[in-house]
């Protein structure tokens, strides 16, 4: 029914109960005096156009953070009363009240804000917005659908990049880091000048020299803009859910921080998401954040084991220039992760591999947890197992040559961006 009764009219019907005991007569000019008024109300909620509603929504809202949503309703008939609300998807929580109402007058333009949180990661929409008109005579509300579809992201990591851009910043400055001139090797070229004792022959610019009628050598600067590749998992295990949240989740934050990092340092960044199959591909470049934030944004978690063979076979054919390739993922055991430790020393013999592991902290609570019955025994000597396999298959990586970052989730932010800084400051890559 497009009509409501309002709690006017159910106050009105209550006194007007009252003449009711008056008898029949009474009771049926009341009856049609309410009749008259209520259908008096009805069409006065039919004056004028529908009302024009306008919704502006963040293009990014923060995973765990709050966002701003404004909304514009136009009157476009007399002064009137007026509720409304709108519908939020499963992926966003409304912070304060979920329904208002005021006044507006003729022609009027009503405009509000309220906050959501980041509930869930991914892509959604905000739908459509309810309206209620009340009449004239304040009995009956006309309720209106008006169609809206508003997309948005909840995306993690965007809160962990304003609070570590900064740090960022202060790293850059850190000796070893910056670009550092060289005069025996680098590959850039940065001027040239007179020979003096000592320069690698190697460096003489023969056409210079014979235009000076002295030797003339090339300087060089080291380059400082290197090539890093954000490989993410999608498979089953980063699908696990760790206090309310998936590992996933964690390792989206560490990535978009690390590229907004590695961005500021000259470094060209490229992102791969992969599952039991590549998702979505960007190669290294100066590709700005808002690209990599909508790449970052796209990935969709799988419960299938990941082909690692295949990832590293494209990568294999994609990624010719050396490069630091951050895996984001886990591992289990030596045999289960045996397809990964083998790919991962075939790209050590052309890249920088940087393992991010995420650790499940609930199995490592499990494991600590007292047992007082045969069930928990079974269930810690479980975790324990678990435990000490997992602790086998990264070590099994490190002797391969492969750099390794064991983190916990909520602390793999920090970890990932102070590696990166590190492999920067000692120039392994």
């Amino acid at each position: 029914m497009p009509l409501l009764p309002s709690r006017r009219l159910v106050v009105v019907v209550a006194v007007l109960a009252l003449g009711f005991l008056a008898g029949p007569g009474p009771a049926l000019v009341l009856d049609g005096l309410l009749v008259a008024a209520l259908v008096v109300d009805a069409v006065g909620t039919y004056v004028g156009r529908r009302p024009i509603v306008r919704r502006t929504v963040p293009a990014r809202i923060p995973l765990g953070g709050s966002a701003l949503v404004r909304v514009e309703i136009e009157n476009r008939g007399p002064a009137r009363r007026l509720a409304w609300t709108d519908d939020l998807p499963v992926e966003l929580e409304r912070e304060g009240p979920d329904r208002f109402e005021e006044a507006v007058r003729a022609r009027g333009i009503v405009r509000r804000q309220y906050r959501v949180r980041g509930a869930e990661r991914g892509s959604t929409t905000l739908g459509d917005v309810h309206v209620r008109l009340l009449g004239p005579l304040g009995l009956v509300w006309r309720r209106l659908r008006v169609r809206r579809a508003d997309p948005t992201v909840v995306q993690p990591g965007l809160l962990d990049l304003r609070r570590h851009r900064l740090l960022a910043l202060h790293h850059r400055r850190r000796p070893g880091v910056r670009a550092t001139r060289r005069p025996e090797g680098g590959r850039e070229f940065e001027r040239l000048r007179e020979y003096v004792p000592g320069d690698d022959t190697r460096r003489i610019d023969w056409k210079a020299t014979a235009r000076h009628g002295r030797l003339i050598v090339r300087e060089y600067e080291a380059e400082r803009s290197q090539s890093v590749l954000l490989a993410i998992d999608a498979g089953r295990l980063m699908s696990e859910r760790i206090a309310g949240r998936d590992r996933l989740d964690h390792a989206l934050a560490a990535a978009l921080v690390l590229a907004d990092a590695a961005a500021r340092q000259g470094d060209a960044v490229g992102v791969l998401l992969f599952a039991d199959g590549v998702q979505a591909y960007l190669p290294p470049a100066r590709t700005s954040l808002a690209r990599i934030a909508e790449i970052l944004g796209s990935v969709e978690a799988r419960i299938a084991e990941p082909d690692y063979p295949a990832v590293f076979r494209f990568l294999g054919r994609r990624l010719r220039r050396r490069s630091l390739v951050v895996l984001f993922s886990d591992l289990v055991d030596p045999a289960v992760s045996a397809p990964l430790l083998a790919n991962l020393a075939s790209a050590a013999r052309r890249h920088l591999p940087l393992v991010v592991a995420i650790r499940n902290t609930e199995l490592e609570a499990a494991a600590d947890d007292p047992a007082t019955s045969e069930e928990e025994v079974y269930r810690r000597a479980a975790a324990e197992e678990l435990l000490q396999a997992r602790a086998v298959a990264l070590a099994a990586v490190r002797r391969r040559g492969v750099l390794v970052a064991d983190v916990l989730p909520r602390a793999a932010v920090p970890e990932t961006l102070g590696r990166y800084l590190e492999v920067k400051a000692r120039g392994l890559l």
